[in-house]
């Protein structure tokens, strides 16, 4: 059995230990340990403040990694799940980026499994043609978050449609600092440790 830490932490490349020691302050100390979410700072100098005070949060936890069985392997594998509900970012992640949805379709894009099944069934195949399904190992801690960003800000800027479609008046380089505010540097605590993904 491959262990929840052999598949994600123990990956220091992806995910790097952070110490738990309380920075060193005047009068009295934090009762909890806080992510470092001064970036979101940033939602304000960004977006109107209207957008802004809706999806910043009020209060927050630590994101926590736990793991799923994958019980369709012949070894049994646990698929790592960083869940973030509930911390400093995720209204904002939840709320606005959702509008970043719309970039990702295509005509390559299928929204969920009766899509795809109707799709499938659909789908005329010649003699000889085979469907094949790959299984990708690790795929959302192997996505290239820079390039995926720059490609996804780059479409969103197309002729200012990102702009015009929300009501915005933002540049593309405050899109790219508001996509890594949602996507790096996120803490979480596993079996006690902190760590930064």
């Amino acid at each position: 059995m491959r262990l929840l830490h052999d598949a994600s932490t123990k990956d220091t490349s992806k995910f790097i230990p952070v110490s738990k020691e309380r920075p060193k302050r005047k009068g009295r100390p934090p009762k909890y340990y806080q992510p470092r979410n001064n970036n979101l700072s940033q939602l304000w100098k960004i977006l109107p403040k209207s957008i802004a005070d809706k999806i910043s949060g009020s209060g927050s936890r630590l994101a926590h990694l736990y793991g799923l069985p994958k019980t369709h392997k012949e070894n049994l594998f646990m698929r790592p799940i960083l869940s973030a509900t509930g911390t400093y970012n995720s209204n904002y992640n939840s709320k606005w980026l959702e509008k970043l949805k719309r970039l990702s379709i295509n005509r390559f894009t299928i929204t969920d499994i009766f899509a795809f099944a109707t799709e499938i069934k659909e789908t005329k195949l010649n003699e000889g043609v085979i469907l094949v399904s790959f299984d990708v190992s690790s795929l959302f801690t192997n996505v290239p978050l820079n390039e995926t960003i720059s490609i996804l800000a780059k479409k969103a800027f197309t002729e200012n449609s990102f702009n015009e479609m929300y009501n915005l008046n933002i540049k593309e380089s405050d899109l790219v600092t508001l996509l890594q505010l949602a996507t790096k540097d996120q803490l979480f605590q596993f079996e006690g440790n902190l760590y930064q993904q």
